[in-house]
């Protein structure tokens, strides 16, 4: 017991005897929320606040430098990384952080992720490049005033598939091809086909149901 009452009371000696100014030191555990620090310099260790202005989050073995003053310690910076992993760029207690700037470039050698509850993207103008681009949700939604699509070849798999418009311009400059079980077309005003050439081969019934057909 007075062996452990020893030791408190050194480690406090210890504390208060870090002169105000500019300290390197290790350190040695970081709390949960990343707000405060244990660090240890000259053998002795001592309780830190990180400062709002570290926006890289220290993690243990770091290299830190510490501003002491009369009443508190402050981790302004982290100076050098030795363990393996790499960095995280937060407020301290998870505070909201903006970056704001005339331009504003995020780069990436290899990948660049983004994970959110929700994500939102306001711009003027919105332009994606890539080579391969994939959509996965189980609910996506476009509203747009006007939507152009360009590609050389486009591929749609879905198990329903609605489409619905006040007027519909389908331009197919070679081949149109459909392969189906079922189709049923329902027109409630005028259906007009014209054709250099039209075929029509059914391998059992062939219907015309109408008030007047007419054949010419």
């Amino acid at each position: 017991m007075m062996m452990r009452a020893a030791n408190t009371h050194i480690l406090a000696m210890a504390e208060r005897s870090l002169e105000p100014g500019q300290h390197p030191a290790r350190v040695v555990s970081v709390s949960d929320d990343g707000t405060a620090v244990e660090v240890e310099l000259a053998g002795a260790r001592h309780r830190a606040t990180v400062a709002v202005g570290c926006l890289v989050r220290p993690m243990p073995q770091d290299i830190v430098l510490l501003f002491a003053e009369v009443k508190q310690v402050f981790v302004v910076t982290v100076l050098e990384r030795t363990a393996s992993g790499g960095g995280m760029v937060r407020l301290p207690g998870g505070r909201k952080m903006s970056i704001e700037g005339e331009t504003v470039t995020l780069a990436a050698r290899r990948r660049l992720s983004l994970r959110a509850d929700g994500i939102d993207l306001q711009a003027k103008v919105f332009a994606v490049l890539a080579n391969k681009g994939t959509w996965i949700g189980k609910l996506y939604t476009l509203i747009a005033e006007r939507v152009q699509s360009s590609a050389r070849i486009q591929e749609a798999s879905a198990e329903q598939l609605t489409v619905k418009a006040v007027e519909r311009v389908a331009v197919i400059e070679r081949l149109d091809s459909l392969r189906t079980e079922t189709q049923a077309i329902r027109v409630t005003g005028i259906a007009s086909e014209t054709a250099h050439s039209k075929v029509i081969a059914v391998s059992e019934d062939l219907r015309l149901d109408g008030k007047r057909v007419t054949v010419a």
